[in-house]
């Protein structure tokens, strides 16, 4: 054979590929009649082969030659085209030999695929050799060499696979830092900041990941957040991802309404933030903005920055600064001995220890660089191999910031790995990805290569994937386990190498495309919601595209493309595309011109509108992975998909049901899952075609298979490649013995790693459940199959390590049979030699557990929950157990127990203990949880639970006044009294007041018995204290110092019924934690007397009969007080230093001027609402002249702002005025003394007629302004609108009897970014605006104006980004797509929305 194999590590692995297709009679059959002869193909891969002998050389020199990176990039290119031109050869000839296996079907006579032009083969082909023939002239020249090429490793170096918690020499500085965390702050701020500044690979990242999830950190802060910021810091981004960390998620892309969420939600909690990788760009102004919000935050709260930069931490005013300064050398060599060595040991290998010492001191300290040449040494023993790599000069150059460590790794990949690496450059920094996705790219691209062994390409994917995670060039996830992330360093690096090829857009941002590009990605972070033309018509321009890859920043959000973009078009010209993703797109229909993308490999349309996809996509004849996946739909899919031979993966995640034909597929290696029709809809038996099934399979809807031999003929048996099988029941409507017979003939092949039965209604198990020939099953999980009265022989299965039953109602009994074959004559093995993880829930009528005592050996985890009936013993003897967990099971003993390993204990809800802690061993134990309902359950404690709930007692006392020995080492610091009764006093209270930190005392009776002695004791470290929804019998004062409490710091009563009054002291001088006290809903409390704290924050809601309230001292951080009638007020009755000030419904609050408001000199926010008989405000000298912020609302009676009373708030930055409905003018005279004012809001006062004459005149400062739901104000002339030279947003909503905006000035506002119009009922026209004028405007949003008939009679400005027209109907017509009279003074907008539709 002409093309027969030469060996060589080619460039591309996909050419090895297309040879070997190409090498096939049936190719030369088909076109050896065609002008591309047999020695032109020949002599193009001897050409090729002539480059590739000098690659080695050249990926390592051009990281410091600029010639040789040229010339390789020229290479690459010429590569592509080969294997452009190879593959359509092979696609032409796979055309051909479809078209002739079906040219006796009617199909024929209507579908053809595209054929490939052949008359320009071969003068392609000759191009290419004419630049592979210059490219060979080149190597000398440039002085390449040849070199013997890459090997594969010799085996996998499965055990460096690097452990996150190993971390070596940062003991120190993690416990310095934990200190500042919790410590006050030192800064006059309500929050601290704290950078981590370090190059990069320092270990920024890992140390701020250790203070995360440290323990303490979890009992310090009520809400933890962790935000990526990468290289732009993007405010609204960053604000959103806050919320969400800290479960308050928003689809709102309003930064006003998301600070003002984050700031009710961040309210007195102690909150710590950690903002990893902040860069300078952008960082500035945004962290001013971002900082705001958080300053609402409970004292104490911490913000931890990593950075590279130290004028980040300067910008962010950091109050300590700790530069990561590199390993030292004995750690760096602790971290290199553990990843280069097998089992951590250098010993073994002295040669190789002192030039492993010699390289460690190259990697400059760096964590990042030791991991990874350590990784990188691994499984080399060969002292030559490791001289090569301490000798290479790659140590002497640094380029673009990549470190030489990682070029070094780099180098060391074999061909294949070096492509794989290179290609994630496609996604952005930062940015997880999938596994199974990451290989299915692969695949389409071409970069894995056929394995001799005939094994699987997506296990030859996940060799490759292995290979370099163990080589760190992945890591995992910090938030998910199942997903995967690149070092900044090692995408760094990536895009060096792959920077010619590859464009990522990120948010429509413009880039400049290479003419060498081939890859493109576009990730969307923001919340737009549409996907603008311009990036399509940039990348429509490049001729040779192999990839588009939609990405998401939020996977579950759909996006709209705009009209403008034809994708029919543009898919016409990406003829070469491999990987074309839409995915939440909303998309209505695929065009027919996808039939045309003849090379493309992968699709995904998941979570798009499509309901139908066009019969051209049976030409895909290359097509291996087609993604459909979406909520609760259905595609109808073509007739013909067994075209598609080449399909290998399908997702229909989310189906209702199955499309037709799907066993035709017969070559589907990967079914993401099979729903069983019912009658007359797709069989079961389907599957039996489908016999290439593999990686895991869920068949769903059970209940629909009618009979067993449908089921045998599912042919599972004969299914080696399935690792996983999930089989679901929704309902019953068979008898057993077709059930039973239905499950046996789902027997699946003894490969088998995991299996899942969920609602299987039969009463038995077929035997195959449990047999121990499936040597292979390592997962077995067994959900709500009631009917069933026993469990099958899970015990003899010999790889069985997570075992889960869950729901089995019918189960009394679990013995022998559990463990072994009770028939068999033959002496069993051990039961569950390598069980891990063991778990039964809601096991309704489980009565016994027989054990015999030599089981569970490996275990390490045992749940226990919800058997409710379950009595006797658990197994005595669980040497390796770690973690055991019971709950609701009221009758089992917990005797005789021998855990020594144990770690985690929780028992919430068991009957008796019967243990010595001698005995069972709780020397190990880390966290324990304990819940009890009686007193001898008490006493048969072995331990002292570090958690302990007391529940449901009526006599409680002897209890809690026995309580246990208080010593410094108790491990207790959370105690909760649930639903118990207090009949006499407490004469002590016995538990550990050393270590408490929590103690919670809910729906509890007569609680005056307990509360006296409660706060007549010393609780030395308690933090949060909450008092709930109690009550007592009699009337309550209760009086204590907050001395007893020096580490307070939460102070919660709510509802405590019976509560007269309550009196909090302190003493100069004695310790305070104290930042939030909140009492709410206690009805019958009269009067409060509380001390006045720097940094506390004090909230009273609902507290109808309070009268007086008694601040003492003269600080505090805000007093919020709401729906509190009969609360007064004396003149001296706030502290001096009260920075913060609420009060909302108190009606017998009226603002005046014997509050002494005006003596708080600190007082820097003031929101009063709720006032009644109120009609001007403020009063003259009402106001303190340091207030920043002033916000009224819901005053029902006011109508006039009093001018004097304003004039004197000079340092006025936010005024906010709400729910006014009888103000009918604002002053000019108090709007003359805001020099400062920046953000001024007027919304709903539908009496107010107009502004006043110039009352905007003096406000040169502000940046917002917003007039909302103000129905009488007809005009805004003379308003002063054009002299506010520093507006960037103003919105003017909601004022129906507006008609013009023609005299407001709206042309001066020249750095206005944002403009909202919307609810003009009359207006009619904004031609006269002078829109046009406005050359900073970015967004511009016109809604519910249904009169409104033109915008304008010229171009809108060039910045406008975004334009969004909603509910105007007259409007919309004049501005349709290409159509309406004004679409062409639009039409250069990127983002258009004009009704519900994008353009």
């Amino acid at each position: 054979m002409a093309l027969e194999l030469v060996g060589g590590a080619f460039l591309s692995a996909s050419l090895q590929v297309l040879f070997d297709r190409l090498a096939s009679s049936e190719v030369w059959s088909i076109i050896g009649g065609q002008k591309v002869s047999d020695k032109l193909l020949l002599e193009l891969r001897t050409k090729l082969l002539v480059v590739d002998k000098v690659l080695d050389h050249a990926e390592v020199r051009q990281f410091t030659d600029g010639g040789v990176k040229n010339w390789l990039v020229t290479v690459k290119n010429v590569v592509y085209d080969a294997e452009d031109l190879l593959d359509e050869i092979a696609t032409e000839a796979l055309r051909r030999k479809m078209e002739d296996s079906d040219s006796s079907s009617s199909f024929s006579t209507w579908f053809k695929a595209p054929r490939a032009d052949l008359q320009s083969i071969e003068s392609r082909a000759k191009e290419i050799m004419h630049k592979l023939k210059f490219l060979a002239q080149a190597i000398d020249m440039i002085g390449l060499k040849p070199g013997d090429g890459e090997k594969l490793p010799q085996r996998s170096p499965s055990t460096s696979l690097v452990d996150e918690s190993c971390v070596f020499g940062r003991d120190e500085v993690k416990e310095e830092m934990i200190k500042r965390l919790l410590s006050d702050n030192v800064s006059t701020n309500r929050i601290d900041v704290i950078s981590i500044v370090g190059m990069g690979g320092a270990g920024k990242t890992t140390l701020a990941q250790l203070l995360y999830n440290d323990a303490r950190m979890k009992e310090r802060f009520d809400l933890k957040a962790w935000v990526c910021v990468s290289e732009e810091f993007l405010l609204v981004r960053v604000t959103k991802l806050i919320l969400e960390e800290i479960g308050s998620q928003t689809s709102s892309d309003s930064l006003n309404l998301l600070q003002l969420k984050l700031r009710e939600s961040l309210a007195d909690k102690r909150f710590l933030l950690v903002l990893d990788d902040v860069w300078k760009k952008g960082c500035s102004s945004e962290w001013d903005q971002l900082r705001i919000p958080l300053l609402a935050a409970g004292e104490g709260s911490k913000i931890v920055v990593t950075t590279r930069d130290t004028d980040v931490a300067k910008i962010m005013s950091a109050a300590h600064t700790h530069p990561l300064e590199g390993l030292s050398r004995a750690d760096c060599w602790s971290l290199f001995e553990k990843l280069a060595f097998e089992k951590g040991d250098s010993s073994p290998y002295p040669l190789l220890e002192s030039i492993g010492r010699a390289i460690v001191a190259k990697c400059q300290g760096l964590p990042l660089a030791v991991k990874a040449i350590g990784s990188l040494l691994y499984s080399k023993v060969d002292r030559r191999e490791w001289e090569e790599t301490l000798e290479s000069e790659i140590w002497d150059f640094k380029i673009g910031g990549i470190l030489p460590s990682l070029i070094l790794s780099y180098q060391d990949l074999p061909f294949h790995l070096k492509r794989c690496f290179a290609y994630c450059s496609i996604f952005p920094k930062n940015h997880e990805f999938n596994r199974e996705t990451l290989i299915l790219l692969w695949m389409a691209e071409g970069l894995l290569q056929f394995s001799k062994s005939n094994k699987r390409m997506s296990k030859v994917g996940e060799q490759y994937f292995d290979e370099l995670l163990s080589k760190s060039f992945f890591q995992k996830s910090v938030f998910n386990e199942s997903w995967f992330v690149m070092h900044d360093l090692m995408h760094d690096l990536a895009q060096y190498i792959f920077r010619e090829f590859c464009i990522g857009f990120e948010d429509d941002k413009v880039q400049e495309i290479s003419v060498n590009t081939r890859h493109s990605s576009n990730f969307i972070s923001n919340y737009d919601g549409i996907v603008t033309f311009k990036r399509f018509e940039d990348l429509a321009k490049i001729k040779y595209l192999r990839t588009y890859l939609e990405l998401r920043a939020v996977q579950w959000n759909i996006y709209q493309l705009s009209k403008r973009v034809d994708l029919h078009t543009i898919l016409s010209k990406w003829r070469y595309l491999r990987v074309l993703s839409l995915h939440s797109y909303v998309l209505i229909e695929l065009p027919d011109s996808i039939g045309e993308l003849k090379y493309l490999r992968y699709l995904d349309i998941s979570h798009t509108k499509i309901k139908k996809l066009p019969d051209s996509v049976c030409y895909l004849y290359n097509l291996q992975t087609m993604i459909l996946s979406g909520d609760s739909r259905f595609i109808e899919l073509p007739s013909r998909m067994d075209k598609l031979i080449n399909l290998r993966f399908l997702d229909i995640s989310g189906w209702r049901e199955m499309p037709s034909h799907i066993s035709r597929l017969k070559n589907l290696q990967k079914l993401s899952n099979f729903i069983v029709g019912k009658k007359g809809e797709l069989r079961i038996g389907e599957l039996g075609e489908l016999s290439d099934i593999g990686g895991r399979l869920e068949i769903s809807q059970m209940q629909n298979v009618v009979c067993a031999r449908d089921a045998l003929g599912a042919n599972m048996k004969n299914k080696r490649h399935l690792d996983e099988l999930s089989l679901t029941w929704s309902d019953v409507d068979t008898n057993d013995l077709i059930r039973s017979g239905i499950l046996n003939n789902l027997q699946p092949h003894p490969n088998l790693k995991q299996l899942i039965i969920n609602g299987y209604p039969g009463i038995t198990f077929p035997d195959w459940i449990g047999d121990p020939l499936f040597s292979n099953l390592v997962s077995v999980y067994l959900y709500w199959c009631g009917n069933c009265s026993s469990l099958p022989m899970f015990g003899q299965l010999p790889s069985l390590k997570h075992l889960s039953i869950k729901g089995m109602k019918g189960v009394e009994r679990v013995g022998s049979e559990f463990y072994e074959d009770a028939s068999s004559s033959i002496t069993s093995k051990p039961s569950f030699p390598f069980l891990q993880t063991l778990r039964f829930e809601h096991m309704y009528n489980w009565k016994k557990w027989l054990c015999c005592g030599c089981e569970f050996r490996r275990l390490r985890e045992l749940y226990l929950i919800r058997c409710p009936k379950l009595t006797g013993k658990l197994p005595e003897e669980l040497p390796s157990l770690k973690k055991l967990e019971i709950e609701g099971c009221w009758g089992l003993l917990v005797a005789s127990l021998q855990v020594p390993a144990i770690r985690e204990l929780k028992m919430l809800g068991f009957g008796e203990l019967q243990l010595k802690r001698q005995a069972s061993g709780f020397a190990a134990l880390q966290t324990s949880d304990i819940e009890i309902l009686n007193v001898c359950q008490w006493k048969q404690l072995p331990l002292e639970p570090h958690r302990l709930t007391i529940r449901g007692l009526h006599a409680v006392e002897s209890l809690l006044e026995e309580g246990i020995l208080q010593t410094h080492t108790s491990p207790m610091q959370d105690l909760k009294i649930w639903g118990c009764y207090f009949s006499r006093p407490l004469n002590r209270f016995g538990f550990p007041m050393v270590t408490l930190k929590s103690l919670q005392i809910y729906k509890c009776g007569n609680v005056g018995f307990l509360l006296p002695e409660l706060f007549r004791c010393h609780h030395p470290s308690l933090e949060d204290l909450k008092i709930i929804s109690s009550k007592t019998d009699l009337s309550l004062s209760s009086s204590f110092s907050l001395a007893i409490f020096p580490r307070l710091i939460h102070f919660d009563i709510d509802s405590v019924d019976g509560l007269e009054s309550l009196s909090i002291s302190i003493s100069e001088g004695e310790p305070t934690s104290l930042r939030s006290l909140e009492i709410i809903n206690c009805d019958d409390l009269e009067y409060i007397e509380l001390p006045a704290l720097n940094s506390a924050c004090y909230k009273i809601l609902e507290c109808g009969k309070l009268k007086s309230l008694a601040l003492a001292l003269s600080s505090l951080q805000r007093l919020s007080l709401e729906g509190c009638p009969q609360l007064l007020f004396h003149n001296d009755g706030l502290p001096s230093d009260l920075r913060e000030l609420e009060i909302f419904k108190c009606n017998q609050l009226k603002p005046q001027v014997d509050w002494g408001l005006q003596r708080l000199a600190s007082l820097t926010e003031f929101i009063i609402g709720g006032c009644q008989n109120v009609e001007s405000f403020p009063e003259e000298l009402l106001l303190p002249s340091s207030l920043t912020t002033l916000e009224m609302k819901y005053f029902p009676n006011l109508k006039s702002l009093d001018g004097r009373g304003l004039q004197q708030l000079t340092s006025l930055t936010k005024l906010s005025i709400r729910h006014c409905p009888k103000l009918q003018f604002i002053p000019r005279e108090g709007f003359q003394h805001f020099p400062s004012l920046m953000e001024l809001e007027i919304e709903d006062c539908p009496g107010l007629q107009s502004f006043g004459e110039d009352i905007l005149r003096h406000l040169s400062s502000l940046e917002r302004l917003s007039i909302r739901q103000c129905h009488a104000l007809q005009s805004l002339t003379g308003s002063g609108l054009q002299y506010l030279t520093s507006l960037e947003k103003l919105d003017i909503s909601l004022c129906s009897k507006l008609q013009s905006l023609k005299e407001a000035g709206l042309p001066s506002l020249a750095s206005l970014k944002q403009l909202h119009i919307g609810e003009f009922h009359e207006l009619q026209s904004l031609t006269e605006v002078g829109l046009q004028h406005l050359t900073s405007l970015e967004k511009l949003f016109i809604f519910n104006c249904p009169k409104l008939q033109s915008l304008t009679r010229e171009r809108l400005p060039d910045s406008l980004s975004c334009l969004d027209i909603l509910s105007c109907p007259l409007l919309e017509q004049r501005c349709q797509f290409e159509e309406g009279q004004e679409w062409d003074y639009i039409a250069h907008i990127p983002k258009i929305f004009i009704g519900f539709e994008a353009f």
